[in-house]
Order: structure tokens, then C-alpha cells, then sequence
């Protein structure tokens, strides 16, 4: 029966087909040095595998010399790469301390290769074999271990401290289930290892059981690394997608900087030149509709000034955020003043300077599309703005004497309503609207910090 080289020639098969798929993983930007540590890990364990099944067929010394030494050097370059995949996963990277490692185990592969019989035996007589319980025999040494084997057990617990260690560290981080997986797996490793080689020395007469503990190891570890990797990718998308909506919400900002900048401060612009044109052969005949046109000249002006004041402070960073609530507001009404034929009554009482830069955003957005609605469609002659309160509690109260409208029959295609409303709810306002035909409208939004902390649930 060949039961044993059956089971481990699956096992290869296993560790190779893993190796090959974090190879693969490398080769994309997630994380590759971590993958490429791990999948030619996989990959020499594979190797190794091989080797161990090529030790259990030999049938003289020889060729069990040769099979033992290069199972030796291929668990000593995994050894190396082993170690290397731990400091990376576990992010704790002593480079200075990791070549010591590096090269105690260097320093086992040069003895294993200089000395005849390998580093674990310095004299071979001959083979025996032992039978496992299925009937299967197994080729077992007799011979003399090598003194210089001490070298292997230094790199071997030098190496387990420090990978324990690092797992320590990962857990200390905030990392406890990545740690202790990781933790886990290598103990498996390692008690699988120490078996291995209490039957090197004699102690115990059984087949090797590594290769079953290197196969936990990979199974484990690969299952974690593409769950990490698909929360990464999951991540990754998240963060484009966002940029993505970035870049929208950025656009659709200057379309509607663009938009704001030709309908308000262009055409008062262009208004203020015609009527300059004008004055002087308007003064010649009548110097009196000549002052008035001075006088709403001065008046435009002023508007344009606070509609580009306005657009000024949205384009910086800070802007809204710098100034309190009541002068932004009035630079508003400002702006509405200069350009349409409109009387505007401005009250602000109260502190507002301590509310918060979203509050303050919302209130200041809302006013404004309110008032652009007025200018387009109420028809109004005189509009008030009042603002009361303080840090804690804050009313605002927008009406005109507009046409007015019935709030059932909007169009579908009119959204500035609801992203009124939309802006309320994200910081706990109330927003009403009360608008009749020939009656008018009026907007009331009122924002309160301790029903802010009700619904949150403070």
C-alpha cells in the first residue's frame, strides 16, 4: 500500500495550487509583497513535500543522503521566507533583527551542504524501515547525529520566539483575531516541527508529520489573506466611488458657481452699463429720472458687489465657515437687493457665531435657494428675512408677497422643495412651507440642539 505518498502528493498538489494563486495576487497592487511572501512560502513547502516523498522510496544510503540533504535545505529557505511573511503580515519589520535570523538559518544551510551526510547526521551505517499499521513500510536512518545539529535548534527557537512575538504585537495593536489566527496556525507549525524532530534524534519511531502541520498553515493563512483581500478590494471600490461622487458634486458646484455668476452678477453688469450708456443724454433732458437712474445705478452696483462677495466666499475652502451665520445671510439679501426690483427686510437677533459649520451650511443653503425661487417665480415686491435665537436654538422665518403657489400641483421636475427639505433633516431641523395662491409664501426652519440630541439618542 502506498497510502502515505497518496496523502502527501495531495497535499502538494494543495500547496501548489495556492502558491500559484498568491503568486497571481502579487502581481495586482493589494498588498503584493505580502501575497508574494506567502505564495512562494506555499510554493517551497510544495517542494519540500516532493522531497519528503522522494526520502520515503529511497532504498540505499546514498540516495537517502541526498534526499535528506535537499529536504534540509528546502526547510531552511522556507524557514527564511516563512519568517519574513510573518513580519509582514503582522506589519512589525526589524529588518536588523530579521537578517540575524536570516542567517542562522543561512549559517544551518551552508553545514548541510559543506558536510557529507547533511547537518543532521555526520555518519549514516545504514537503513532500516518501519511498518506503519496499514502495512506500509517506512525507510528509517541508523547512524551518528552531527554535533553542529545545534545550530538548527538556536535558528529554529530564535526564529519561534520572534514570530510569536510579532503576533503579540499584532494583537496588542488592535489586530486580536489576525493575531491569534496567525498565532494559532504557527503553533501547529511549530508542535508539528518539534515532532519531526524528536523522531530525527530517536526518540520516537513514526513518520514525519510537518508537512500536515505546513498544510494547516497554508490553508489558514490563505483563507485570511483573501478575506483581507476582498475587504481590501471591497474598500478600494468604496474609495473610487466616493471619489467618483466627488468629482460629481464638485461639477455640478461649479455649474452652479457658473450658473449664479450669469444670472445674477453678469446681468446686473450688463444693466449697470447699459444705464451708464445712457445717463449722460438721460441728464441733458430730464436730470431728474437722470438722478434716479444714479441712484438705482448705485444700488446695482452694491448688489453686484455682494453677489461676487458672496461667490468669493464659497470658492474658498473656509469661506462659509470664517463668518457667522447673520452676515452671510445679509451678504444674501444683499445680492437679491441689486439685482431685482425688491424691498428686503433683514432682522438678525441673537449670537449665532458658535453654531457649527454644518448648521451653518444648511441655513445659509436654504436661504439662498429660497431666495433665488423668489427672484424667479414669486414676483414679489418685498421680501423679509429674519433670523432669532442662539447657539442652542436657531429660527429662521422667509416670506414674500409674491403670487404665491399651491404646493400640491408642483411640477415633478422643480426639486429645490425637497433639497430644502433634505438639507433640514440632515441636521435635525423642521422645515415648513405655507404658500397660497396670491397670498404669498412663507419658510420657516427651525433647528434645536437638544432635539438634535433626542434623535440621536443621547
Amino acid at each position: 500500500m502506498t497510502l502515505v505518498p497518496t496523502i502527501l502528493n495531495i497535499f502538494a498538489g494543495i500547496c501548489l495550487y495556492v502558491g500559484l494563486l498568491h503568486l497571481l495576487i502579487a502581481s495586482g497592487r493589494l498588498k503584493p509583497s505580502l501575497h508574494l511572501s506567502f505564495g512562494l512560502t506555499c510554493l517551497v513547502i510544495f517542494s519540500y513535500i516532493l522531497a519528503l516523498i522522494a526520502k520515503y522510496k529511497t532504498m540505499n544510503v546514498d540516495d537517502y543522503i541526498n534526499a535528506r540533504k535537499l529536504l534540509s535545505a528546502l526547510g531552511y529557505i522556507d524557514a527564511i521566507i516563512t519568517i519574513w511573511f510573518v513580519a509582514l503580515y503582522t506589519k512589525f519589520k526589524p529588518v536588523g533583527l530579521l537578517l540575524v535570523l536570516n542567517s542562522l538559518y543561512l549559517i544551518c544551510l551552508l553545514i548541510n551542504q559543506i558536510s557529507p551526510t547533511g547537518i543532521l547526521y555526520s555518519h549514516i551505517s545504514r537503513l532500516s524501515s518501519i511498518t506503519l499499521p496499514w502495512g506500509e513500510p517506512i525507510t528509517q536512518p541508523e547512524g551518528t547525529l552531527n554535533p553542529l545539529l545545534g545550530f538548527q535548534f538556536l535558528a529554529l527557537i530564535s526564529n519561534v520566539v520572534f514570530a510569536f512575538y510579532a503576533c503579540y504585537r499584532q494583537y496588542q495593536r488592535g489586530e486580536k483575531k489576525a493575531g491569534l489566527t496567525l498565532g494559532l496556525s504557527l503553533a501547529i507549525f511549530v508542535g508539528t516541527v518539534q515532532h519531526d524532530r524528536l523522531v530525527d534524534l530517536g526518540t520516537i519511531k513514526s513518520i514525519y508529520i510537518a508537512e500536515y502541520g505546513f498544510l494547516v498553515f497554508v490553508v489558514i493563512m490563505s483563507l485570511n489573506l483573501v478575506k483581507d483581500l476582498m475587504q481590501a478590494v471591497k474598500l478600494r471600490e468604496q474609495l473610487m466611488e466616493s471619489e467618483r461622487l466627488r468629482k460629481i458634486a464638485v461639477e455640478v458646484e461649479r455649474n452652479r458657481l457658473a450658473r449664479d455668476l450669469h444670472d445674477s452678477v453678469s446681468q446686473t453688469l450688463f444693466t449697470v452699463a447699459t444705464i451708464a450708456e445712457a445717463l449722460p443724454r438721460v441728464w441733458k433732458r430730464n436730470p431728474e429720472v437722470a438722478q434716479q437712474g444714479l441712484e438705482e445705478l448705485a444700488q446695482m452696483t452694491q448688489g453686484a458687489l455682494a453677489e461676487m462677495r458672496n461667490l468669493l466666499i464659497e470658492l474658498r475652502p473656509n469661506g462659509l465657515a470664517d463668518k457667522p451665520l447673520a452676515e452671510l445671510l445679509q451678504q444674501l439679501t444683499k445680492g437679491i437687493q441689486g439685482r431685482a426690483n425688491l424691498q428686503v427686510i433683514t432682522t438678525m437677533e441673537g449670537d449665532h457665531r458658535s453654531l457649527s459649520n454644518e448648521v451653518k451650511l444648511v441655513f445659509y443653503r436654504i436661504t439662498q435657494e429660497a431666495l433665488n425661487n423668489i427672484i424667479k417665480y414669486a414676483q414679489a415686491t418685498l421680501v423679509s428675512v429674519s433670523l432669532h435665537g442662539d447657539s442652542q436654538k436657531t429660527i429662521l422665518r422667509i416670506s414674500d408677497n409674491g403670487c404665491g403657489f399651491d404646493y400640491n400641483k408642483i411640477p415633478s421636475g422643480h426639486l429645490g422643495i425637497a433639497i430644502m427639505k433634505e438639507r433640514a433633516e440632515s441636521i435635525g431641523a423642521t422645515f415648513h412651507l405655507s404658500s397660497y395662491p396670491g397670498e404669498g409664501t412663507e419658510i420657516v426652519l427651525s433647528w434645536s440642539i437638544a432635539v438634535l440630541k433626542i434623535g440621536s439618542g443621547e
